[in-house]
């Protein structure tokens, strides 16, 4: 990635987790993370682009934006476009989640939905795992435990996943 919404996002989240283990009492307010990541050297257009593409997640899982309506025991198929931005893999590793019951319907939409809103043609596995762990650590819908997830992030050779 070079410097584009998923590099500012994994930026931003970097800080709010350190500004999270230095003291739990004091929030990051909106001023001062976009301080902070204009000083990294991001651009205060992807810092606005990322900060929407945040938003955006929340708006899906208050209903405000209404995602694809899905069914328990549904079968997704993709389209063109979305097969040329999520290869087999990428599709396989939703699929994986959502057969271990860490991703509902709704949430997986929510995830194609936010993949394809990405400036990027093509993403990796790992940007795709973030995508993931930003949309259900946004969701109400069902409590993953952080370990979990970060598991499944962070660890290449995750034997889940083989």
């Amino acid at each position: 990635m070079t410097n584009n919404i998923l590099d500012v996002l994994t930026f931003m989240f970097d800080i709010l987790f350190e500004s999270a283990e230095q003291d739990s009492a004091q929030e990051v307010d909106d001023d001062l993370l976009k301080s902070h990541l204009s000083d990294a050297g991001f651009d205060a257009d992807r810092i606005e682009k990322a900060l929407n593409w945040l938003e955006n997640i929340a708006a899906l899982q208050d209903g405000r934006i209404t995602a694809f309506d899905t069914t328990h025991n549904s079968m997704r198929i993709y389209n063109e476009l979305e097969k040329n931005k999520l290869d087999a893999k990428a599709r396989g590793f939703i699929m994986f989640m959502e057969n271990m019951g860490q991703l509902s319907a709704s949430q997986r939409e929510i995830v194609i939905d936010q993949v394809m809103s990405l400036e990027d043609s093509k993403l990796t596995i790992d940007d795709l795992k973030w995508v993931v762990m930003m949309v259900i650590g946004n969701s109400a819908e069902t409590p993953v435990p952080a370990q979990w997830i970060e598991s499944v992030v962070f660890y290449d050779d995750n034997p889940t996943l083989q």
